[in-house]
């Protein structure tokens, strides 16, 4: 069945892109989530007049990522956890806690943007990867402390 892709889809294509798919993976997948369109002679004029409304949204969109992306570079996000005497936590900080961190600086990102290839679970001073946009990534500067208790 051929499509109009609605979204970027990894391992399928780019949004605007018309593919051949599986019929079962049409039916089943990408129309009911609304990631693609059947590919008729209507939906791709569609497609196309819709196109310059969704350029602009997209240059919008790349323009406050780069914005947080900035301000996210100069601010430190300092967490605070229980930890042993030889600078092991007893728990482990993972990107829920830094998001919560963040938004008590008033930033409110997704758990699922902040890029932590495992969760922290010793003191000191952490880079932590921010994606906000698919052209746009920022490092964070985490510093787990211990928490007097």
């Amino acid at each position: 069945m051929k499509v109009i892709l609605c979204d970027d889809l990894s391992k399928v294509g780019l949004a605007g892109e018309v593919k051949v798919v599986s019929d079962g993976y049409a039916r089943n997948f990408l129309l009911p989530r609304k990631l693609a369109l059947i590919a008729t002679a209507p939906n791709l004029k569609r497609w196309e007049s819709e196109k310059h409304v969704r350029q602009i949204k997209g240059e919008h969109d790349l323009s406050s990522a780069k914005e947080v992306a900035a301000r996210l570079e100069t601010i430190v996000v300092d967490v605070e956890a229980l930890g042993g005497r030889e600078g092991h936590l007893f728990g482990s900080i993972t990107s829920q806690t830094i998001a919560e961190s963040l938004l008590e600086k008033g930033i409110s990102l997704d758990k699922k943007s902040i890029v932590l290839e495992k969760p922290i679970k010793s003191l000191g001073e952490y880079q932590v990867t921010v994606r906000l946009h698919p052209q746009v990534n920022a490092l964070l500067k985490v510093n787990v402390r211990s928490k007097a208790s």
